[in-house]
């Protein structure tokens, strides 16, 4: 924490502090004790955008103000991010997102099959389509169909190289779209903006919400 609030004014680490102390209350329950484990949050008025048409809209621009001219700015990609938890509404701001950044998009498609070593034997899942694999979707997992533009940030969902820092969660920026591999450079580098590749490759989920595990290429 000290490196961190290293060179900020007084009144800005007391607010960091401040935030800090009430996001641990939320977490460990203890906001407004005593309380039976059911309470209200008042979100303070500075976290809320009120006037708004589309709500995708006003976040965006709230998080990413001037994206068009900084989206590949490694600086402003650093401090900002949109979290949520429903998998439809990251599509919905990804899409918003991508649409804003110049450029031609790419279109990939995966290829779905069922892990028969790890699936107990059942006939049924000989009627399985590709086109209902295709529809599946879940936490850590790409998407049937995802679209890219070069400059686009991203982030990996699997561990390629922990020593140069490519890990589940390390964000990058695409510099590359070939069939098969995409080319990136890492948003936090030392690198001296080393290329990397990211080849196509084999992915399932850690954990199966399906009777059957989903292999995604």
């Amino acid at each position: 924490m000290c490196m961190l609030q290293e060179g900020l004014q007084s009144t800005t680490v007391a607010e960091i502090q401040e935030f800090s102390d009430w996001i641990v209350q939320i977490g460990d329950g203890k906001l407004q004790e005593p309380n039976d484990g059911l309470v209200e949050i008042e979100i303070p008025r500075e976290f809320l955008i009120s006037e708004f048409n589309d709500p995708i809209q006003a976040i965006v621009f709230v998080i990413y103000p001037n994206l068009i001219q900084k989206h590949t700015d490694e600086s402003y990609l650093q401090c900002r991010a949109i979290l949520t938890s429903r998998i439809e509404t990251v599509n919905e701001i990804n899409q918003y997102m991508l649409s804003l950044i110049p450029g031609e998009e790419k279109e990939y498609l995966s290829c779905d099959s069922i892990d028969e070593t790890k699936s107990a034997s059942n006939d049924s899942y000989n009627t399985i389509t590709s086109e209902f694999l295709n529809s599946l979707s879940t936490s850590g997992l790409p998407n049937h169909r995802i679209k890219l533009k070069i400059g686009a940030p991203i982030m990996l969902l699997r561990n390629l190289d922990q020593a140069e820092g490519l890990c589940n969660g390390s964000r990058l920026i695409i510099t590359r779209l070939a069939n098969h591999v995409i080319g990136a450079k890492m948003i936090t580098c030392n690198k001296d903006d080393q290329d990397i590749d990211i080849p196509r490759m084999s992915m399932s989920p850690s954990q199966s919400p399906w009777p059957f595990k989903l292999i995604r290429k």
